[in-house]
């Protein structure tokens, strides 16, 4: 039910009510964050939290949670103060699964304003490099998306700003801009190329062009061939040279030229000498007559090319830089632009490498917290934090004999080095930055932590309540922490809750047929109950659960043969003294360890076993099932022991008492003599067995079995037990 919360804020109340939600059937609660900006429940194993988790997350995606089991019609309402919360506003974090973080990671490392400039001199600079690429594919016949990895390639260089500075730094020259790149490089004509035998004839072309160049008076090799020549010619015809009556003399030439018409007759003549050669005609229709069709075509149009294809990826470099010939306005434009911007770009680098992020700070303290071999670092920080690319994590091992061996996540995954804990230690890193990038949204958040601690060790169980007391301070979220570890719920509450807050904030999670209900269970004789026990013996339950813990002091104060330790080794187990033992006697015994017992107020020749019997008596009643019930379920248990224990002696031939170990041995005896008659009286006591030890030998470190443990479940055992016959 509703409380009467006065609501100053939204996340004052948070008001759940569930029906059919996954595993759960019905809950209804309503949990204050005004004391505390956490709340722990202890939920033993399949009551509700993998289930409440689940209905979080679903609605953390703007799903609607359902029934997976029956397919029952759900019912999920889940109200932050007077609204429905919003599915932005929560977070689920899970023991251990499958995660990824690179969106978290990549907001943890950005740095906004760097990212901002850097983004503004490249954005200048990218806008430049499509206007080339758009040019560049209109000359290429390259599509575009594939033209800036090609040009990478061909001029072996990584980084594309720096080729073109290479680039605008050369002499350019236009042999080849009217050719198509994809068409003299197209994969058939590349595969024709390097068949040894068309190699050889490429190679005999080129030796007899070459040859020819050299005897003619116009063309030289290497620096003045036909392609240059017609360009040269082109570019003297469109800049108008000879209507300024200029001239032009061949070296060796007695006559100059004086217009366009007796400059192109020149350059035809001496192409002919060459084009016509019968050795080369006779090489060339040799090549015809195996190559492939684009080959041919490339040949008809442009005789003179064969000889190019002598050195392919030089061949190719010429292509690209007869194209940027034709472009140099762009090219210098670009070039003069990444010139000015790339000092400021490498300031901002270098900037990003020094600075600390949030990321930095999560896996100091990773590294620092945490005990596994390994630790964390990232290995391209500084384009991490401008957003160039995705963080990309390093998990170095340092090896004493040798140097250190370095992995990312997805290789130590491949190579299973890691323990499971180890790799849920991993996940909680990787949890860390999703927590942590949830804060840039600048907006209060609902963390759901279905049993984070779940598998580690206790050293690193600690490392983990530091983080949540690291949230729990931030103020940023309000976290609702699901445990079914009874030790892990207690240390939270005194770790992350004060005296207040503890008593609201602090639920145990009880399943019926019906519902799930929350119980406070934040109380100091809860978390703390032999303290509290210590105080108030002259209550007889509290009386009567004390017994094995104060048995266990004598054991470590005078070891296990101690008059006291066997007096009080009667009360758990059927001796020849059990029925007989008063109170007057515990007294003087508990006065050796406990100051003030308190059990001066009951009947001094008063039995103890007679006590137990009324206390069980009134259990048995009127059992209460609401609460961890410590000191119903330990009376109960010591007195299923005994009524077991008297069964069996009054069955049995052998009646040997036994000095340790004695229900597990008279279970034994029992079911040697009687195994095959009394089957089922066997089966109840193996029941015994398997329940109450743990219960009956407690100590302050090791409740969590009989807190698990349902008290209905105890009553009905005894009251079979009290049946046998």
């Amino acid at each position: 039910m509703r409380k009467n919360y006065t609501i100053k804020n939204m996340w004052d109340l948070l008001e759940v009510d569930l029906e059919s939600c996954f595993g759960i059937n019905k809950l209804k609660h309503s949990f204050s964050f005004t004391k505390s900006n956490t709340i722990v429940i202890y939920a033993s194993n399949g009551i509700m939290k993998t289930s409440f988790a689940n209905t979080f997350q679903e609605l953390s995606k703007g799903k609607t949670p359902r029934d997976r089991l029956f397919g029952k019609d759900t019912f999920c309402s889940i109200k932050a103060g007077d609204n429905d919360i919003d599915a932005k506003d929560i977070l689920v974090i899970k023991s251990f699964e499958n995660i990824n973080t690179t969106e978290s990671q990549s907001k943890l490392l950005v740095d906004e304003q760097s990212k901002e400039e850097y983004n503004s001199i490249f954005r200048g600079l990218i806008d430049l490099k499509d206007k080339i690429i758009v040019d560049l594919n209109r000359k290429s016949g390259v599509p575009k998306k594939e033209i800036e990895q090609i040009l990478l390639n061909d001029f072996d260089k990584n980084n594309i700003y720096d080729l073109f500075k290479d680039i605008y730094q050369q002499d350019l020259v236009d042999n080849h801009s009217l050719l198509k790149y994809s068409e003299l490089f197209n994969g058939d004509v590349i595969e024709f190329l390097t068949k040894p035998d068309v190699k050889n004839k490429i190679e005999e072309y080129f030796t007899t062009y070459n040859d020819l160049i050299k005897k003619s008076n116009v063309f030289k090799a290497g620096v003045f061939n036909p392609g240059r020549a017609d360009t040269v010619a082109q570019t003297l015809i469109k800049e108008g040279y000879f209507y300024a009556n200029h001239k032009v003399l061949f070296d060796g030439d007695e006559h100059p030229i004086t217009d366009d018409k007796q400059l192109a007759s020149r350059l035809l003549e001496e192409k002919k000498a060459i084009i016509e050669n019968e050795n080369l005609l006779k090489i060339e229709k040799e090549i015809k007559k195996v190559a492939v069709k684009q080959f041919r075509d490339l040949i008809e149009k442009n005789p003179l090319i064969v000889s190019e294809y002598n050195d392919i990826k030089a061949f190719r470099k010429k292509v690209w830089i007869s194209y940027f010939s034709t472009i140099f306005f762009f090219l210098t434009d670009i070039v003069e632009s990444y010139n000015t911007g790339s000092k400021r770009l490498s300031e901002i680098e270098q900037t990003a490498k020094d600075q600390e992020t949030e990321w930095d700070k999560i896996v100091k303290k990773f590294n620092e917290r945490f005990f596994v071999p390994f630790k964390a670092t990232i290995t391209n920080k500084d384009s991490s934090i401008l957003g160039k690319s995705a963080p990309n994590i390093a998990f170095q091992f340092d090896n004493k004999t040798g140097d250190p061996r370095t992995f990312n996540s997805d290789e130590l995954n491949r190579e299973d080095i890691l323990s499971q804990g180890e790799k849920r230690a991993m996940y909680l890193m990787n949890v860390l930055f999703n927590i942590e990038a949830k804060k840039k949204e600048n907006r209060e958040t609902l963390l759901i932590i279905d049993d984070i601690a779940d598998s580690f060790d206790y050293k690193n169980k600690y490392a983990i309540i530091q983080y949540l007391s690291d949230i729990h301070r931030d103020g940023s979220y309000k976290q609702i922490i699901l445990t079914h570890n009874y030790d892990f719920y207690r240390t939270i509450q005194s770790r992350l809750l004060d005296g207040t807050s503890k008593r609201d904030c602090s639920f145990m999670a009880l399943k019926n047929d019906d519902e799930i209900k929350l119980i406070g269970t934040g109380h100091n004789y809860q978390s703390e109950p032999f303290s509290y026990w210590k105080k108030n013996l002259d209550t007889p339950l509290m009386f009567l659960a004390s017994i094995p813990f104060v048995r266990n002091l004598i054991e470590f104060k005078d070891e296990d043969f101690s008059d006291d330790f066997i007096l009080l080794t009667s009360l758990l187990h059927i001796k020849s003294d059990t029925d007989t033992i008063t109170v007057a006697q515990l007294k003087t015994v508990y006065e050796k360890v406990i100051t003030s017992s308190g059990l001066e107020k009951y009947n001094q020749t008063d039995t103890v076993k007679s006590i137990l019997e009324a206390e069980t008596n009134k259990i048995i009643s009127n059992p209460i099932t609401q609460g961890i019930n410590l000191e119903e379920k330990i009376a109960l248990s010591i007195a299923i022991r005994l009524k077991a224990e008297e069964y069996m002696f009054s069955k049995v031939s052998d009646k040997t008492p036994f000095n340790k170990y004695q229900t597990g041995k008279l279970f034994e005896r029992f079911k040697t003599e009687f195994e095959g008659v009394l089957d089922e009286e066997i089966t109840k006591l193996d029941e015994v067995n398997l329940i109450t030890p743990e219960n009956i030998h407690l100590n302050s470190f090791m409740f969590e079995p009989i807190i698990d443990l349902a008290i209905d479940h105890l009553v009905r055992l005894y009251i079979d037990l009290k049946n046998l016959r």
